[in-house]
């Protein structure tokens, strides 16, 4: 099914002390990127226009100080940029206070766009989380922060490499701790929770595949007890409710090549590593999955050693917003009546 129009695509400049504005920049001068979607950039205009000119790119840069999908201009670089804050007072590959203050500012200003419809997702670039702390936003990632602004949202989040797609029954959690998180009521929350919000992922029906948390999915018993005692009790709560669901694999089965997912929607992994360990970072993306609107980030930092220079690579950054695209046209489908 088709959708009628292009999608509107917010993208964040990120710390303006990092890498951001130049790998903005660069993936704006991408025609082909801006002939499928409406790009509005959110930071600060007179930033964007000095990262152009460090990079001799030619496009003008456009400041708004409201935002209209009617503004978007496919010849300039176009920024939402209410002025409220000056960040050509950040100094460039340093950690400060006001480099904080913006990166979590142009995060707010996407979000209240996204939660108004405004745009059909938001990608958002890399942030300093220590400038971020420093300036009050005691917060264990950007998921967080986006999670309080749309009133404290449940939300899991989703690794995205090519067209592999894999949630995280646990994140950022010592491994031994995360071992422990493997019961049968937390799995079985994260498959009903992945099934409830399935048409996020332009699926009416969506399947998932889990993977085991032991050597050889436990090996009947002999290397773990988890997955008998609880990731197949959770699966089978999940079957006898409708859910597809298959597993548990062992992750060599699941996750590694050439298995990619098993033709599955969705692979549900029981740590950060089962997953990060398959993924090229400048090929993946995180998706902020439960929110009441898109949210992707970038899979790399704002690498203030190399900030200023010209010398930053825009790749992972288009590759975030095709996924990005990709999930918003996904959900436009999916709200159309048949």
């Amino acid at each position: 099914m088709s959708i009628d129009r292009k999608v509107v695509i917010g993208l964040t400049m990120g710390d303006p002390a990092g890498i951001g504005p130049e790998i903005v920049c660069k993936l704006m001068a991408s025609r082909d990127l801006r002939e499928r979607a409406d790009i509005i950039v959110i930071g600060s205009a007179e930033v964007m226009r000095r990262a152009a000119s460090t990079l001799d790119i030619k496009l003008p840069v456009a400041g708004h100080a409201q935002f209209s999908p009617g503004l978007l201009n496919r010849d300039a670089i176009d920024v939402f940029d209410p002025g409220t804050l000056d960040a050509m007072q950040v100094p460039i590959g340093q950690i400060s206070e006001l480099a904080g203050e913006a990166s979590m500012l142009y995060n707010r200003l996407g979000a209240e766009l996204a939660m108004s419809d405004a745009i059909d997702g938001l990608l958002t670039s890399p942030v300093t989380k220590v400038s971020a702390k420093r300036a009050g936003f005691d917060f264990v990632g950007q998921a967080e922060y986006f999670s309080r602004l749309a009133g404290d949202a449940e939300f899991i989040t989703i690794l995205i490499y090519k067209t592999f797609k894999a949630a995280l029954l646990t994140t950022h959690l010592p491994l031994i701790e995360a071992c422990r998180m493997v019961k049968k009521q937390r799995v079985y929350e994260c498959l009903r929770f992945l099934h409830t919000h399935r048409r996020q992922l332009g699926c009416e029906t969506l399947s998932i595949g889990v993977a085991a948390l032991n050597p050889h999915a436990g090996e009947t018993g002999t290397m773990g007890m988890e997955e008998i005692n609880e990731i197949r009790p959770a699966i089978e709560q999940a079957l006898a409710e409708g859910m597809h669901v298959e597993g548990p694999f062992p992750v060599n089965a699941l996750i590694s090549p050439p298995y990619d997912g098993r033709g599955l929607d969705i692979t549900l992994a029981m740590f950060h590593d089962q997953v990060v360990a398959r993924m090229n970072m400048h090929e993946t993306t995180t998706l902020t999955f439960g929110l009441p609107f898109i949210r992707t980030s970038v899979g790399h930092g704002s690498a203030l050693d190399i900030a200023g220079k010209g010398l930053a690579d825009a790749t992972a950054l288009r590759v975030s917003m095709l996924h990005t695209i990709e999930l918003a046209e996904a959900r436009m489908r999916a709200r159309r009546p048949l």
